[in-house]
């Protein structure tokens, strides 16, 4: 515990000198202290190969191969004001992967050192990987979505990843609210993996992203997850 302890107080004194000097640096942490941050809220993310996902990965991890072409592009749609708890296989691509993460503005960034042999060694939790199909997510042109805010009078988008744990967090809401709203409010969740345009042509930075238009204006956008009654107070404030 007292170990435990220092290690905790540790952190937190380099963040606040950091904080207090403007500095924003990739904090190495060990497997430990690692489990306690991630406890306290933010973006996990693994970096490695779906075949090394394949054998395991730490709960509720965000996955983006750190070798994927778009891998850049799709770490900048992570929040800005979310600290970021990174690793890889033994820590070195999380560590490049990390310098990256600080590069596009993130502020905070934590660094699993040792990776993932590490978290297991100290005998962490680990889940074996589930592949799954969102049937739900659209991919749209522009073309295409214009055609839809024509048709609809009140349409509310959540511009989504499938990488994206809180996009994840968010999608059983965001069906809820399709079945319920079905008569009154055109409810779409768009892949923005696939319609990169589409999110591009609304300036969606970050994901999960939810956009209201009321005939075809924007009326309301939020970014992160968000309480349902949240939503669909907003909809009834704007006569849903």
């Amino acid at each position: 515990m007292m170990k435990k302890m220092k290690l905790s107080i540790g952190v937190l004194f380099l963040s606040v000198f950091l904080a207090c000097n403007g500095q924003s640096v990739v904090i190495n942490t060990e497997a430990n202290e690692f489990k306690t941050l991630i406890q306290e809220g933010g973006v996990l993310l693994d970096v490695r190969t779906h075949q090394e996902v394949a054998k395991g990965h730490i709960p509720n991890a965000s996955i983006i191969d750190f070798y994927d072409i778009d891998f850049e592009r799709k770490i900048a749609l992570i929040q800005k004001d979310k600290a970021v708890y990174v690793y890889c296989k033994s820590g070195g691509r999380s560590a490049k992967a990390a310098e990256m993460l600080l590069a596009l503005g993130q502020k905070k960034v934590y660094n699993l050192s040792g990776g993932f042999m590490a978290w297991e060694n100290q005998g962490h939790p680990v889940r074996e990987f589930e592949a799954q199909f969102d049937e739900n997510i659209h991919s749209l042109s522009i073309a295409e979505f214009q055609s839809v805010l024509t048709n609809n009078e009140t349409v509310l988008v959540d511009f989504h990843t499938q990488w994206c744990v809180p996009c994840k967090k968010m999608a059983p809401i965001i069906d809820e609210l399709e079945v319920e709203l079905a008569n009154s409010v055109k409810v779409l969740r768009i892949d923005m993996d696939v319609s990169k345009k589409l999110a591009k042509n609304f300036e969606v930075i970050s994901v999960p992203t939810f956009i209201l238009f009321d005939k075809g204006v924007v009326q309301w956008r939020h970014s992160g997850i968000i309480e349902k009654e949240e939503i669909k107070t907003v909809l009834y404030k704007h006569g849903q």
